[in-house]
Order: structure tokens, then sequence, then C-alpha cells
């Protein structure tokens, strides 16, 4: 097969987004429409078919008066991980265009969960003050997404986000995948199986959290009370737990060992806190660290235990990995996975102190992307770093080392492979967003003669398998499996009578189909010459190819189309000039086959639909599709409307970085508020940030500054949630240098160098550019030319700047 026709993905859709809301607290509902939503799950019924009239009760019975935002994924396309669409921007829509726009989604695709979340995070006004996301969704992530690392972001937001997630017919695995999402944003889980469940769990999710009650003298608690914790909990994890029932801010909510009633015994047994009048809810408890059967009860002062709920308690995948013995006073790299939230700190401590000693050196873990410098104690014996919760009341985990003194740590876990135990929980199984094959029935109209008929099958949708469907039956109706789509379906019966339909076929509707006949002559506004083209994708910086030129005519009885195709460069040396086999013009589209024998045993087909004065579709080549465009001969092509009929309307641009300063030099010596480096010819950095992006604002330590050079390139300083998955990261002097894995050359050749002379310096005032030269750097930057001999190359200029240094 020629080059050209090599398969080219089509680029996603960009999402048109209204003006946000202004409103204290957004909702933001995440819909599942990928393929395996056709799965059964009441009698006949399929998932979907059971969620579009819940759906349509819920956008009625919500609160309008909260702004929503809907998004899709999977309905567009299949195998296609960037699926995903704003179906409704946020605002205060009507619950019937809602309802409409739900309904009209036809489930096909794949699961990109962690991705839909993010667009999720990005519909959240910049004036809300709180957020509800609600997944709904049947599978796990089947798109190598980490939603536990997206979660986790979403916790570190500046305002307060809760995701909840509302499980469709998951299985007790797949929900306990999906419990990070939960546990890191404080949000409630649903495990449903029905329309009434499910109905209920968004009920629940969407209920306005109701205001304090009014102070009345001495209120006596009722004894009953519920907590929305699922009955699994991480060992050492803290999680967000909303009671409800009566109680005061003096009644405690803790863990006890299964059906104990010794309080003595207890964990993480905390006064509820609050006032009289408003109790805290909801309340943060850490689960116990050894795992086991564990009750978590709320205690009355009066009435004792007035709420249980088993909890089972299973091994984190959370942890230090092992250290074995250091050097006493030594600089410790400590490598973890834990969830890195706002005032969480690890320390070092002797194994049997209070959780809130340490012993020297200690830091945040937020920000610290699973590694952290501590220095150890000069003092030789066995010690341990301790992860340690916001209050430092609980170690969430621990490790042992020794200092000085011979230490084997026998367990040699890594934090790899705990984060990648973490992912994995959260991942499908392969076919999960299959769409298995379904029977359609199809017949010729009622009293037509008897006599025999052929009958063909054509796939419309890119997406699809182009093999057609050719029975071997001949009689009035037909039936057959079909790969869910859009297809047409042509019968020829002697005397040159065609009947045609176009249908699209999914589960859940009948697909039993009567064809009509056409007409019998056509008005000729085909007649003519046309040009085929190839539509380049965006990402290509080209012209479309001709890859050949055709014409058509009407046959001498008028009744349809003939012509015949003339191959062009585009189509390679084996393409031949050939008669064309059918052309069929229905509802607008235009459908040609035509034989190449030179390339394929297969006839080729073009399925087109109209656009501007031409028609644009895909050529089906074998296994193979090209985007092309059939124009006539004497139209200028309009490669714009070609591309947006292909691969969708262009996205937006990207937003202007805020540059500090670039290097325009062969070698630039820069100092920007508190951090020198030196820069490449063609490389530029952004401003410092020396505070956090979450909740409080907290300042660093170290800056978080994003570098960028020639073709792509980038580098960056302090990444917030660094994945180890990402990419490597080089350890400097200002903290962690990191680049993606499959970065350009630039970015790779550029970071050894720059990681060697980042450096933190003192801070000063920069005031900003002056209006007389606009681009000169601003004070506290020094943008300095280093002077080298010509000729040498990459490696002589690296050792006439870093002798001595080696890669290894």
């Amino acid at each position: 097969m020629p080059h050209p026709f090599r398969r080219i993905a089509a680029l996603s859709l960009a999402t048109a987004l209204a003006a946000p809301a202004n409103a204290e607290r957004v909702s933001v509902l995440v819909f599942d429409a990928s393929g395996s939503m056709w799965n059964r799950v009441e009698g006949d019924l399929s998932r979907i078919e059971v969620a579009r009239d819940v759906m349509g009760e819920y956008f009625a019975s919500r609160d309008t008066g909260v702004p929503l935002s809907v998004i899709a994924y999977g309905h567009n396309r299949r195998g296609d991980c960037r699926d995903i669409e704003v179906v409704a921007p946020m605002g205060q829509g009507s619950p019937d265009a809602l309802e409409r726009r739900l309904r009209a989604l036809m489930p096909r695709g794949m699961t990109p969960l962690t991705d839909s979340l993010a667009l999720a995070r990005d519909q959240i006004p910049a004036t809300a003050e709180a957020a509800d996301i609600i997944l709904v969704t049947d599978g796990l992530e089947t798109c190598e997404g980490d939603p536990c690392a997206l979660a986790a972001s979403l916790a570190a937001e500046g305002i307060e986000i809760r995701a909840h997630v509302v499980g469709f017919g998951l299985s007790r695995s797949e929900l306990e995948g999906l419990s990070c999402i939960t546990d890191q944003t404080g949000g409630m889980m649903f495990d449903t199986n029905s329309g009434a469940e499910l109905a209920a769990a968004l009920q629940q999710v969407s209920t306005p959290e109701p205001a304090p009650p009014a102070p009345e003298p001495e209120p006596e608690p009722e004894p009953a009370a519920a907590f929305d914790l699922g009955d699994r909990a991480e060992a050492g994890f803290a999680y967000r737990i909303r009671w409800n029932g009566e109680a005061t801010n003096v009644d405690y909510i803790g863990f006890v060992p299964q059906g104990g009633t010794d309080m003595t015994a207890a964990i993480s047994y905390q006064p509820i806190g609050g006032t009289g009048t408003a109790p805290t809810n909801p309340v943060t408890r850490t689960a116990p660290t050894e795992p086991g059967m564990y009750d978590l009860v709320l205690v009355s002062a009066r009435a004792g235990i007035i709420a249980r709920q088993a909890v089972e308690v299973v091994a984190p995948h959370l942890g230090f990995e092992a250290i074995g013995s250091v050097e006493p006073g030594a600089r410790v790299v400590f490598t973890f996975r834990g969830p890195e939230r706002v005032e969480e700190r690890i320390v070092i401590a002797r194994p049997g102190d209070p959780p809130n000693a340490q012993i020297g050196d200690w830091g945040y873990a937020l920000h610290k992307n699973g590694t952290i410098r501590l220095t150890v104690p000069d003092e030789p014996g066995e010690y341990e770093v301790r992860y340690l919760n916001r209050g430092r009341s609980e170690v969430l985990f621990a490790r042992r080392f020794g200092v000085g003194i011979p230490f084997v740590d026998e367990d040699q876990m890594r934090a790899a492979d705990l984060a990648a135990a973490a992912a994995a929980a959260t991942q499908a199984d392969p076919g999960q967003d299959a769409i298995a094959a379904i029977p359609a029935t199809f017949r010729l109209p009622p009293g037509t003669p008897a006599r025999a008929v052929s009958w063909e099958g054509i796939p419309l949708d890119p997406d699809m398998a182009p093999e057609a469907w050719a029975p071997e039956e001949t009689g009035a109706s037909v039936s057959g499996l079909f790969e869910p789509g859009r297809w047409r379906i042509i019968a020829r019966a002697p005397g040159e009578v065609v009947y045609q339909a176009e249908v699209a076929l999914f589960p859940g509707q009948s697909n039993d189909v009567t064809l009509t006949m056409l007409d019998e002559g056509s008005d000729g506004a085909l007649v003519g010459g046309w040009i085929l083209w190839a539509i380049p994708p965006r990402e290509i910086d080209d012209q479309p190819m001709r890859m050949a030129s055709f014409t058509l005519r009407l046959s001498d009885e008028g009744q349809d189309y003939i012509g015949r195709i003339d191959p062009g460069p585009g189509m390679g040396p084996a393409a031949t000039p050939e008669a064309l086999s059918s052309v069929v013009l229905e509802s607008g589209d235009l459908s040609i086959d035509f034989p190449q024998p030179g390339i394929t045993a297969e006839p080729l087909r073009l399925a087109l639909s109209p656009q501007g004065a031409g028609f644009v579709g895909t050529l089906f080549a074998g296994g193979e599709r090209l985007a092309v465009a059939a124009w006539p001969e004497d139209a200028p092509q309009d490669l714009a409307l070609w591309r947006d009929a292909a691969f969708g309307p262009a996205q937006e641009p990207a937003p202007q970085r805020d540059i500090a300063a670039r290097c325009d030099q062969p070698r630039c010596e820069i100092v920007v508020d508190g951090l020198a480096a030196t820069l490449e010819q063609g490389w530029s950095m952004t401003p410092p940030a020396w505070v956090g992006a979450t909740a409080g604002a907290h300042p660093l330590d170290a800056p978080r500054v994003d570098f960028y050079g020639p073709e792509g390139a980038s580098l960056h300083l302090n990444p917030h949630q660094w994945l180890a998955s990402n990419g490597p990261c080089f350890s400097t002097e200002a903290g962690a240098l990191c680049l993606f894995l499959d970065a350009p050359a630039a970015a790779t050749a550029a970071a050894l160098p720059l990681s060697m002379s980042l450096r933190l310096v003192e801070r000063s005032p920069a005031p900003g550019p002056t209006a007389k030269d606009p681009d000169r750097p601003a004070a506290g930057r020094r943008l300095v030319p280093v002077d080298l001999p010509e000729g040498l190359s990459p490696a002589e200029v690296l050792d006439r700047l870093l002798p001595g240094l080696t890669t290894e």
C-alpha cells in the first residue's frame, strides 16, 4: 500500500465554554457514555436506557439555583481517549434541554476517567468557593490515566472540591479501585445497580448541606447516626467522614476493634468538636495502621455507642522505600508514596516515641513529589522516618533505618511499586468498552414482487471497520450481525430497481428496518470532472495531496451515475485507471466504489458527505483509511473547511506564557527573584513561583519554574504532583528539575547543564520593565553572555563549563 494511505488520527473537538456562573457552590456532572453502558442492568434494559430516564428525573428535581456543567465521554468515536465533550457549559440550564442533550448520547467509545475529571475541574469558575464533581461511571479507566493522582491535585486546589463517585453496576473490587477519588477529596461513594439506586444516589449527592440548627435549650440527642465512609479503608490513611443524625460537639467518633466497647482501645478517637449549635461535620479520622476488621463508632456521653459501622482496614499503597543504614549527620534522600496534603509533614523520631515527637530535621510533604531530603541525627542508633497527619496526632506510615550502625531492611518495597499497585487498581480489563455485534433485519417494502435480490451494507462511520456486509441470501428480508454504528443498506432487484436505507444500528432498539425505493431518475447535479484530495491533519504543515481525478455522467437510462477514475501520484505507481463500480447518492451523501487490483483485492470505497462546493469524507482501501475531499475541478481548494469537516474545529490557541527571561546569546547567566540559572541560547523561563497554588497559599522553600526551549522542549523545576511515570528528575540545589520521558532531544541535552547551574540566592524586589525600554529585563535579572571558543563540540563545551563532570 502506498505511503499516503496510512491511517491518520483525527484531532479532538475544541470545547466552547459559556461564561462561568457567579455562585458560591457549583456542580459538574461527568457522565459515562462509553461502549460498556450497553450492558444489561435491569431485565432487558441496558445501563444507558435506565440512566437516561434517571438523569431526566435528576435534572428536573435538582436545585436549579446551583449552576451545573455536564461533561460526557465515549459517545462520539471508538478507541479515542480524547472523546470527551462539554455537552452543557456551566450555568442554570433548563432541565428539558439538559435531558435532551443527554438522551442524544450514543455510547460507543472508551472510558477516559482521568482526563474527564481534569476537564471537570476546568469548568469550575474562578469565582466559586466550593464545587461538587459527580462522576457517574460503569467502569474503570481504559485510557492509562491515573485518577488517584488527579484526585490528589483536586484536593490541593485553592477551593473545596469534593469528587463523588456514583458506581453504576461496578463490582466491589472496581469500587475499591476508585475509592481513592472520594478518599482524597472528601466526596461520597455510591454502589448502585438499578435505576432506583442510581436516582437515590444522585439525590443524596445533590442535596445541599443543611444550615446549622437553631439553638435549643438542652436538646436531647437521638440514639441514631450513620457515616458516609465505605466498608473499606487504607491503613493509616486520613478520611473526611460525614455523619448523619443527632450528636453534639462533645460526642466522640473513632475506630475500635470490631465488636469492641472498651474506648481505651479506641483509635483516632476524638471529640466531634465545633460548637454546641454547629458541631463539626464532616470530621477527619485516620484509619488504624494495622489491617483488620474494625468498627467506626459514634459515642455519646449520655447513651454510650449510638452508631456503629463495620470497616475493613486493608494494607495501604503508602510508605517509604527501604533506607538501610546511613552515616551520622548525613543528608539523606527519603523516597515515599503518600497523599502529600496541606500541613502533613515528614519527621525523624525514635521507634516508640509519641506521634508529635521529632528529632532534628523535618519538612512538609506537600510538593515533594515523592522525595524529600532530611539531615539525619549525629548520634548513632535506630530511628524511623514518619509521615504525620496535619495535626501531628497520627503517624500515617513510617520506616525504620539505622544511623551509624548496621541495619538490614528485609522489605525492599519501592515507592514506584506502590504507585504501580495503586494505579493498576483503577485500570479496566481489556475490552471493557467493546460493544458486541448486534442483530438487525432488513426488509423490502410490503407488496414488492417476489424475485431474487442482492443485498449489501456499507459502514459509514470513520471509526468502524471498513468491511462491507454482503449476505448470500436473496429473499425479500435478510438478517445478520452488525458492528454498531451507521450503515447504508442497499438491495438491488432485477431491472435496475434499487432500494436503500441509512440507519444507526445500536443495542436497545428494534433494528428492524424497511428499505425504500430510490427515485427512478437523477437530476445530474454531479455530472462533470472532480478531483480527489488527501487532507493533511493540522499537526502536519503540508498542502493537500492530489490522489486522483474522476468524471461522473448519467447512464443512458438516466437512472444513476457512472464514470471513470484516473489515479494521480498520491495513489502510487501500482494504481491504474478504472471504471467506477458503483455511484450511490442518498440524502446528500455520496458513496463511490472502484477497483484497484494493483493495491488491494477488495474495491476501494469513498464515503462522502456534502461540504461547501463538494464533499468531504473517507477513502477506504483494505484495512487503511484516509481523510479526503472530492472537489469540482474548477473550484478552488478550501483546506480550512476540509480540516474542520474531517477532524473537527481547530482548538483554541494555547495561552501566552508569562516569560521572566530568555537567552538570545550563546549562553546566559540569569538571576530572577532568588533563583540563579545558566540558560542555553533559545531557552526562556517563567517567573519563579514562591507561593503554593493550594488552599492557604502557603510559602514554598524552593520555587516552581518552567523552562522552555527549541523544538517544543521544556523542563520543570519543582513541579506539583509529578509522577515517576512522567519522566526522570535531577536533584539540584534549587530542588528537582524534571523532564518528560518523550521530551525532544533539546530538553534531554539541556537538562544536565541546567541542573548543575541552578541555585538559590537572596531575593530582592524587582521593579518591572521601564516604559522607555519595555524589552529590558527587570531589576534583579542578569543576563550575562558566556564567551567560549568557536568550533567546540557539545561535549567539549560541557567539559569547559563543568570540568570533571561525568554522566554516571
